[in-house]
């Protein structure tokens, strides 16, 4: 049987397995805003910048069955960017492609549609499956890293970009 990798706008609908998926350790740990989420949290998040268009944000689904998230935040239409992000929140969806894929749907989406010249991401360079992930998708590590103390651990931020011209190449 081949996955079929699909995703879809979210709604509230979502919440109670956004909330479930973000505030897991293997999601929250690689995330540089490490707050746990709570169903008021997110939905205020969906009204305040979902539904402003400040994100667009997408679950995705495996077989039919929604297994994480992807989206497009901080979405800046006159300099035509915005940041990628992304997580799997179903460990029985780890590993399998669903990452690289979702990212080309969301980066088809984000130049054909929203007519995005360029998105960019921060990962931490100690989860280098999805620096491969990103990198399969058609993003490029730049030359800027940062290092955060997060809960006094010291962590290494990678920065990467694509650009609509490169990802037309592919």
């Amino acid at each position: 049987m081949t996955n079929e990798i699909t995703i879809r706008p979210i709604t509230y609908d979502d919440t109670e397995n956004v909330v479930r998926w973000r505030n897991s350790e293997y999601v929250n740990s690689r995330f540089i805003d490490r707050r746990l989420f709570t169903k008021e949290s997110h939905e205020a998040w969906l009204k305040n910048y979902v539904e402003t268009g400040k994100v667009a944000q997408f679950i995705i689904l495996l077989n039919g069955e929604p297994v994480g998230s992807v989206y497009l935040r901080d979405i800046d239409l006159d300099k035509k960017e915005a940041e990628y992000g992304i997580f799997i929140g179903e460990e029985s969806a780890r590993g399998k492609g669903v990452g690289t894929e979702s990212a080309k749907l969301i980066l088809k989406y984000a130049f054909d549609e929203l007519k995005l010249e360029k998105l960019f991401l921060r990962v931490f360079k100690n989860n280098p499956g999805a620096v491969r992930s990103y990198e399969k998708a058609g993003f490029k590590k730049n030359d800027r890293t940062d290092i955060l103390n997060i809960n006094g651990e010291m962590l290494e931020v990678i920065f990467m970009e694509l650009e609509k011209k490169d990802f037309e190449k592919r």
